[in-house]
C-alpha cells in the first residue's frame, strides 16, 4: 500500500468481503426495517455497491476524495454521492431520520496520523487536564466516525455495521454505555485482517442494532466470522468491559496506590544515552560530555524481563523535577548540559505534540516527586504477560512513557509488592481483565482497577514464597515484610 494511502488511513475493502458482510446482514433479517443505506466514507464504492445490490434500497455515499466519488457514482448510477468531509456533513438531515443501514470501513488511523479530514477538534470524550492534551486525546478516526453515526441515529431502529479494530469496537461499546444509547443488540465478528487487508491488526465487523424504544443492552456477543461460533460475551461492570470467560479471583476495585507512567520527552535521539566504554553516547553516535546530576538510569518498555533490574546501559536526561518547571536553571548550574541541549534545539522544535507548544526549553512530561523515588515496581504496557520488575540503583531509575510503575521509599515494600503482583492469583486476574489483542494490554487505567487490599487478603505468604521460587530469587520474603506492606497499603 502506498505511503499516500497510509496517510489517508485508506484500506479499500475487497468486494468479496463486502458481499460476505452484506450476506450475513441479509440472513439476519436486516432488510425488514431498513429504508436506506449510508456509507460515510465510501471510497471506491465496494461496500455501498454490495449493500445496494443486496438490499435494493436507496444508497447515499460520502467521501472527501473526488476521484473516489466519481468512480463510485459510475458503478452505482442510481446512488446519491456527496463529495465532502464526513465531519462537515449532517447525515441525520440527509437520511431524514429514516431507519438506515450505516455500513462501511472508516479510516484505520488516529487524528495524529492524518493531516487532513480531521473532525473539529473537540474534547468529545470529556477528558480532563493533561489527558486532553496527550496520548489520551489521540483518538481513532474510525471510532470518531462510528460515534458520530451513533449520535446521528440514536432513537431510531437503524443498524450500524462497521469494520474496525477490536480495540475501537470495545471503546464504542463503552461509549454506548456511558451515553445510555438504546440498543437491541451488539455483536462483533472477528476476522483475519492480514488476509483481507494485508495488515496485522486485531479486527472485527461491529454490528449495532439501535432501538427506538428505551430498552438498552450493552452486552456484546463476540463471534468468529468464519465459523460464526460465539467466542465470548462482553458485559459492562462499573463502566468496565468484562469477559464472560472470567474465572479468576476477584481483585476488582480501586488501587490504593497511584500508578504512574514514565517520562515523556519525544526527543529520544538527544535525551536518551547509552553507556559505551565509560562514555555516554546518544543515538546520533555522538559522545556526550555533560554533568551527571541530571542523567538517570533508564528502563525502556522492552527491558522488563527480570524480577529485579539493577544494572543499566541506557540512561535519560531529566531536565525537570516537576511539570512546567522553568528549565533556565540548567544554563547556570549545568553549563555543559545546557550547551549540549542547545546544540540540538532543532530536534526539540520538531516535537509535534501540543503539550510542548507553551512549555519551556527542553521541557518534558511525566515527572514529579514520584519519578525520583528510590525504588519502583514497573511493568511494560506492551507485553501480553503482565510481568513486574523491581527497579533499583544508586540513583532513581526512570522508565519510558509506555511503562507504568508504583513508587516506594522502602526496598522491602517494593520487593514484596513485586512478588505480590507476580503471584499466580494476581497474574490470572490481570490477564482476565486485559484484552491481549490491544496495542497496550496494560495501562494506568487498567492497573488502577487492582484493589491491593483485596490482593493482600487473597494471596497468602506461602504464595509469595512460591512466586519467589519460580522467579529464581533467594529466599528473602518474610511474614513481617508482608505485614509491613499491608500496613502501608491500608
Amino acid at each position: 500500500m502506498s505511503g499516500n494511502k497510509r496517510e489517508f488511513g485508506d484500506y479499500q475493502t475487497p468486494i468479496e468481503f463486502c458481499d460476505r458482510v452484506c450476506e450475513y446482514l441479509y440472513k439476519q433479517g436486516l432488510n425488514r426495517n431498513i429504508e436506506a443505506i449510508i456509507e460515510p466514507t465510501c471510497g471506491l464504492g465496494n461496500f455501498i455497491v454490495a449493500a445496494a445490490e443486496k438490499f435494493n434500497l436507496p444508497a447515499i455515499g460520502i467521501d472527501i476524495n473526488r476521484s473516489y466519488i466519481k468512480t463510485a457514482h459510475e458503478r452505482l448510477p442510481q446512488g446519491t454521492f456527496i463529495n465532502d468531509n464526513i465531519f462537515d456533513v449532517s447525515v441525520s438531515d440527509i437520511s431524514k431520520k429514516r431507519n438506515v443501514l450505516v455500513i462501511g470501513n472508516p479510516p484505520w488511523a488516529t487524528n495524529s496520523d492524518l493531516d487532513y479530514n480531521l473532525p473539529q477538534k473537540v474534547n468529545f470524550k470529556g477528558l480532563k487536564g493533561i489527558e486532553a492534551l496527550t496520548g489520551s486525546s489521540n483518538f481513532d478516526i474510525c471510532e470518531y466516525v462510528i460515534l458520530q453515526m451513533l449520535n446521528a441515529f440514536k432513537g431510531t431502529d437503524s443498524v450500524i455495521c462497521m469494520l474496525c479494530k477490536t480495540s475501537v469496537a470495545r471503546n464504542v461499546i463503552l461509549e454506548i454505555d456511558r451515553n445510555s444509547i438504546p440498543c437491541n443488540s451488539i455483536e462483533t465478528l472477528n476476522f483475519n485482517s492480514q488476509k483481507v487487508f494485508g495488515v496485522s491488526a486485531a479486527a472485527c465487523v461491529l454490528v449495532i442494532h439501535l432501538s427506538s424504544a428505551l430498552n438498552t443492552t450493552v452486552a456484546c456477543h463476540v463471534k468468529d466470522f468464519d465459523s460464526l461460533a460465539t467466542i465470548d460475551t462482553l458485559t459492562i461492570n462499573n463502566h468496565h468491559l468484562v469477559s464472560s470467560d472470567r474465572n479468576a479471583q476477584d481483585f476488582e476495585g480501586t488501587c490504593q496506590m497511584t500508578w504512574r507512567s514514565g517520562v515523556k520527552h519525544d526527543c529520544g535521539k538527544v535525551m536518551e544515552l547509552e553507556l559505551v566504554n565509560g562514555n555516554y553516547v546518544n543515538k546520533y553516535k555522538e559522545i556526550v560530555e555533560v554533568e551527571d546530576d541530571l542523567v538517570f538510569p533508564l528502563v525502556k518498555s522492552s527491558l522488563f524481563k527480570s524480577p529485579i533490574i539493577s544494572n543499566f546501559k541506557k540512561y535519560v536526561i531529566v531536565t525537570q523535577q516537576r511539570a512546567k518547571q522553568d528549565t533556565s536553571y540548567i544554563e547556570q548550574e549545568y553549563p555543559h548540559l545546557w550547551s549540549y541541549l542547545s546544540s540540538h534545539s532543532a530536534d526539540f522544535s520538531r516535537r509535534k505534540s501540543v503539550i510542548y507548544r507553551k512549555a519551556g526549553s527542553f521541557s518534558m512530561f511525566g515527572v514529579g516527586d514520584y519519578s525520583f523515588a528510590p525504588y519502583k515496581v514497573g511493568i511494560s504496557g506492551f507485553y501480553k504477560k503482565p510481568f513486574f520488575s523491581l527497579l533499583t540503583a544508586d540513583k532513581p531509575v526512570m522508565t519510558d512513557d509506555t511503562s507504568y510503575f508504583l513508587s516506594f521509599d522502602n526496598y522491602d515494600d517494593a520487593y514484596t509488592m513485586m512478588l505480590l503482583l507476580n503471584s499466580h492469583p494476581v497474574q490470572e486476574y490481570l490477564t482476565s481483565i486485559a484484552f491481549l489483542d490491544s496495542k497496550r494490554p496494560y495501562t494506568v487505567k487498567l492497573l488502577s482497577r487492582v484493589d491491593l487490599i483485596k490482593c493482600i487478603s487473597g494471596v497468602s505468604i506461602e504464595e509469595l514464597i512460591h512466586t519467589e521460587h519460580l522467579l529464581k530469587l533467594p529466599n528473602c520474603i518474610t511474614k513481617e515484610m508482608y505485614a509491613h506492606l499491608r500496613s502501608q497499603v491500608c
